[in-house]
């Protein structure tokens, strides 16, 4: 597996497509609350963006903590969608070229 997806509930879904990437993020629309506030993608490179409500992402690397989390919030959710497809497909110097603050 090269991704995964956990859905508000927790659940993983291994390398999900564009479309259940897009309903996967939609459901914090009606799914999400204080207990289950996000949903996120992890790459196998062990980069990880977790995405919330209010189009805020986290970006980070879940297995070096010497590299600080980072966060955003974006215009659109079609911005989100096409960052996290770019994480999906290893781009994470894409990613990363966004205007990310500690």
């Amino acid at each position: 597996m090269s991704y995964f997806m956990r859905d508000v509930m927790g659940e993983d879904i291994g390398d999900p497509s564009e479309a259940q990437i897009r309903e996967i993020v939609a459901s914090l629309a009606t799914v999400a609350d204080e207990e289950h506030p996000d949903v996120s993608l992890q790459h196998e490179s062990e980069w990880c963006l977790s995405v919330f409500a209010d189009r805020t992402l986290w970006w980070e690397n879940v297995e070096d903590s010497s590299i600080a989390a980072r966060r955003i919030t974006l215009e659109s959710w079609d911005e989100v969608i096409a960052t996290l497809l770019k994480l999906s497909r290893g781009d994470i110097e894409g990613v990363g070229r966004l205007d990310w603050q500690e």
